[in-house]
């Protein structure tokens, strides 16, 4: 699986420009070298990447999706296009924060296409389970229930919620991974919560 991420990677590989990364005020020297080393193609500085941070972005992913049979393949997806934008990474934020983004980016048409395609589905199953719903749930049960809740709101406000509430970022670093004001940011957690109100007692 890795080795088709990393066979992209090196044949997208522009070593000419590897330097551009030393100027990065948010990586350690040891990270600036391995994104230096995996700029080049380099296997283990790739899979190093790889292995440190394929879990957070599983992670992410599992929070905006639930239980999705296409997770495998946006994980590599996502670090398909970041391996292929390592030329660009000025290393002004974390290695993390820039996954994150690419992640954000990635699932952004996706849930937007879901969205319209399952919106009066989703609201309609909503309708005929939600007010039968078992008091005396077992936390599996709970989980699932929130996870349900949660895909109901609107993609963008989705993203806003699941970055703060569960990957516990600032409004500031949300603002960056989404490249939008922080004021816009504030606005679309404010109308998440008040929307999962709104679902959660209907």
């Amino acid at each position: 699986m890795l080795e088709h991420v990393e066979n992209f990677a090196i044949a997208h590989a522009q070593p000419n420009e590897a330097a551009a990364s030393e100027s990065g005020t948010f990586l350690s020297p040891e990270e600036r070298q391995l994104v230096a080393r995996a700029r080049v193609g380099e296997h283990r500085a790739l899979r190093q990447i790889y292995s440190t941070y394929q879990a957070q972005v599983r992670a992410h992913l599992y929070r905006l999706l639930g239980q999705d049979a296409e997770i495998d393949d946006l994980t590599q997806i996502v670090f398909a296009r970041a391996f292929n934008a390592l030329d660009r990474f000025q290393g002004n934020s974390s290695l993390g924060t820039w996954l994150y983004r690419i992640t954000a980016n990635t699932t952004h048409n996706l849930l937007r296409q879901r969205f319209r395609r399952e919106r009066v589905k989703t609201a309609l199953n909503w309708f005929n389970s939600g007010r039968t719903a078992n008091v005396g749930s077992t936390r599996v049960e709970a989980r699932d229930e929130a996870h349900r809740i949660l895909q109901q709101l609107r993609p963008d406000l989705r993203e806003v919620f699941v970055l703060y509430h569960y990957e516990g970022l600032t409004l500031q670093e949300i603002s960056e991974i989404l490249e939008k004001p922080i004021s816009t940011i504030g606005d679309r957690l404010t109308r998440a919560r008040k929307q999962l109100r709104d679902l959660v007692v209907a």
